[in-house]
């Protein structure tokens, strides 16, 4: 892979999410995909496909949240393979919001991500604004 295409594919990525368009960033996903999340909280763990990832994580996400915004990002790093990120997220419900900066490493194998890492620069806050989270919401 090339510098060139690792961007190309992340600005397309991360211009889906900024736009609300989950479909279309999800789209990026491999099938194979592997997330780590950070943390401790209800969130956290090891997804092991797009469709893990799509359902246990930004679904469970969907539905407990009244808005979800990415709201930006910066490029750190960059690389063939993979780029490192601080990407800016605001969860809200009902009176409650969280915004975090989430470190995030890419990696990208042709026009797929294939593997993510995500740390959140304020894990607290977001494990305790999720923290009611359960497997039914």
């Amino acid at each position: 892979m090339t510098i060139e295409n690792t961007e190309r594919v992340m600005h397309a990525y991360h211009d889906a999410w900024e736009r609300g368009d989950q479909e279309a960033g999800m789209s990026f996903y491999a099938d194979d995909l592997v997330v780590y999340m950070g943390g401790n909280g209800p969130l956290a763990g090891v997804y092991n496909s797009r469709e893990d990832f799509n359902t246990n994580w930004i679904g469970r996400v969907g539905q407990y949240t009244d808005t979800w915004d990415v709201v930006g990002n910066d490029t750190l790093l960059v690389g063939a393979d993979g780029v490192l990120l601080l990407v800016r997220e605001r969860w809200a419900r009902g009176d409650r919001s969280v915004t975090t900066e989430r470190l995030g490493f890419y990696r990208v194998s042709g026009d797929k991500i294939v593997e993510c890492r995500f740390a959140d620069m304020n894990q607290p806050d977001v494990e305790a604004f999720f923290g009611d989270l359960t497997g039914n919401d």
